[in-house]
């Protein structure tokens, strides 16, 4: 395939990792983790669950691997707020709209506004020298809006630095349609690399240490993840292309569940306003 998914020491090349939230690193790019020379962090601060913001900056404070960093924003909470079965592309990232699933803190303006915050924040840290740069692939792996919103503020200072941006290969049933759209177009310029469970589940054991970790508790995780070479298709180029393995997730997604009464949504809403368990250590 001629890629490799790290970055060769001693060759003059940095390569830097940037995901959305804490937890995001060694979901998707475990393989990946040992080898760059920064992994940033895009959000700390949940309001609705100070909790998870808490536990977050211990998590990171107590982190195994050198080269971390964070710009420390907060979240828009927007999570489930696009139509994922017609998404609808902004600048931004996507459309999104509060709805019965939505957090307390959900705003649609956060959303916006960070959009401009991440623009700074990694047009900053990426121009120290870093030719290449791995973040969250455009359809959000599974479906989050801040993940895309993420690729979106990479690529769009990836002109003025001048970085290769490769991104990883996950994607879900909730999150397929808008996969779809980015189909036309690829090439096969992409590296596979085999997973490190040991250090996920050192990782997983951290953040749930700290209250922090926001995935499944019955998570295993891949063999191996690709990374694909994210670039733009130049005019007249063939509509067909080669696309690399997809690693395929099963999630909830909203259209799954069955209506739920009104007092029953009610009463989830208050729940989201109580603390969350603390794990045993």
């Amino acid at each position: 395939m001629g890629a490799s998914p790290g970055t060769a020491r001693g060759d003059g090349r940095r390569a830097a990792l940037v995901v959305a939230h804490p937890d995001d690193e060694v979901l998707w790019f475990s393989s990946l983790l040992r080898d760059v020379d920064l992994v940033l962090f895009c959000f700390e601060e949940v309001r609705s669950r100070p909790e998870w913001t808490e536990g977050r900056r211990r998590a990171l404070a107590d982190y195994p691997l050198p080269g971390v960093d964070s710009l420390r924003l907060t979240e828009s909470e927007v999570f489930n707020g696009a139509d994922w079965r017609r998404p609808e592309c902004t600048e931004q990232g996507l459309a999104v709209t509060r709805n019965d699933d939505s957090f307390p803190a959900f705003s649609e303006a956060v959303y916006r506004a960070n959009f401009e915050r991440l623009r700074r924040g990694l047009g900053e840290r990426l121009a120290q020298g870093f030719t290449r740069v791995y973040t969250h692939n455009p359809w959000g792996e599974y479906g989050h809006e801040e993940h895309v919103q993420v690729y979106r503020a990479v690529k769009a200072v990836q002109p003025a630095l001048g970085f290769e941006l490769w991104v990883d290969n996950y994607c879900s049933n909730k999150s397929h349609e808008l996969m779809l759209r980015y189909v036309n177009g690829f090439h096969s310029d992409y590296a596979t690399a085999a997973t490190d469970p040991g250090l996920g589940e050192q990782l997983e054991r951290l953040y749930r240490r700290y209250g922090c970790w926001t995935w499944f508790d019955d998570y295993v995780w891949f063999t191996h993840e690709c990374f694909q070479r994210d670039r733009d298709v130049a005019r007249g180029e063939p509509v067909a292309g080669h696309f690399f393995p997809l690693n395929y997730l099963r999630v909830e997604a909203p259209w799954d569940r069955e209506p739920v009464p009104r007092w029953r949504r009610v009463a989830g809403q208050l729940r989201r306003y109580l603390p969350a368990p603390v794990p045993a250590r």
